[in-house]
């Protein structure tokens, strides 16, 4: 769901300007979340520990009663610790403890996890059992995933669902995420761009992470260029950078065509050239010296990944190429 297609009370669709998103846990939707989190680890309260230590949470085995009119027993099914998790959680934390429960019950999570072994089923009538009880684990969580989907759209939150469901990270329109994804998988299918896919996906989900990491994000984003851009710009310098390429470029100018137009030209070489120096110069967290090193903003990481997707096209597209030396 793009950011346009959220629903939005009347009196905000009669304004010019559109809401932003909600980086904060509203109100609202604080209470929908202690709920549903309630719900979601009550299927499974041996996670109750492991979200609470992955999320660095004070354990608490005398919460308060909530749902528990006093004066009166607690039903036999009362889990204190579950009920301290999900509703005596600070507010801001709770994006942490949702994010914790969706990667702990993802569909590859069996590869994170220490099971009991079971007792291998020996007839059909024990395999048919073993079947239906797998299912019956797995739907819950897929119905959950989905309720919680549709909390962060009413609430419009910020935050959405990974792809793999495996956890939460920051709102990003389709299209662009669907032009990343292609950029990398055209990346991957082409062994003379090195490891320039690796390099954009790590990018991305640095800078579009529930706690973006925009350093990272920027850094892997060069990376990315350098690797998908050597093979065309410097082949036979191990030692390239994209600094170098860019001086490469910037000397043989009427060398590289553009294939845009009705014929290759060098017309827009200058143009993609400037877009890598704008990426390479914009990082401010390169190097030290006399004058404190800034690290980059969440906003300039975004930026420097989104234009890192553009130029990883123009070289495994085959948009620019560098014609031969005059014989």
């Amino acid at each position: 769901m793009t950011t346009n297609d959220l629903w939005r009370p009347l009196s905000e669709r009669a304004s010019a300007t559109a809401s932003a998103l909600r980086t904060s846990v509203s109100g609202a939707l604080e209470t929908q979340l202690r709920h549903w989190t309630y719900r979601a680890i009550r299927w499974d309260s041996t996670l109750v520990d492991r979200i609470v230590l992955r999320c660095d949470l004070r354990e608490s085995r005398r919460c308060r009663q909530h749902d528990v009119v006093e004066g009166v027993e607690p039903g036999n099914d009362f889990d204190p610790e579950l009920d301290h998790l999900a509703y005596c959680t600070p507010a801001a934390v709770l994006p942490d403890v949702v994010d914790a429960w969706l990667h702990l019950t993802a569909p590859s999570a069996t590869t994170r996890t220490l099971p009991a072994v079971p007792t291998p089923p020996a007839t059909k009538l024990e395999i048919f059992a073993a079947a239906v009880s797998g299912l019956n684990e797995i739907q819950p969580r897929h119905l959950l995933r989905r309720e919680l989907q549709q909390l962060l759209d009413d609430g419009r939150s910020a935050y959405t669902l990974r792809s793999d469901q495996a956890g939460l990270c920051q709102r990003v329109d389709p299209t662009a995420e669907a032009l990343a994804a292609a950029a990398v998988t055209n990346a991957g299918q082409d062994s003379a761009r090195g490891s320039a896919g690796t390099h954009l996906s790590r990018a991305w989900a640095a800078a579009y992470a529930l706690h973006p990491d925009p350093v990272r994000a920027y850094s892997e984003a060069i990376k990315a260029v350098e690797a998908a851009a050597h093979a065309t710009v410097e082949p036979n310098n191990r030692k390239a950078t994209l600094g170098s390429m860019i001086k490469v470029m910037e000397n043989t100018r009427a060398r590289w065509e553009v294939g845009i137009g009705h014929e290759p030209s060098s017309a827009g070489a200058e143009t993609i050239e400037r877009m890598m120096r704008l990426l390479w110069t914009g990082q401010t967290s390169r190097h030290g010296g006399s004058h404190p090193t800034r690290d980059e903003t969440v906003a300039e990481a975004r930026a420097a990944v989104n234009l890192a997707v553009s130029l990883l096209n123009f070289f495994t597209e085959g948009i620019l190429t560098k014609k031969p030396p005059a014989s």
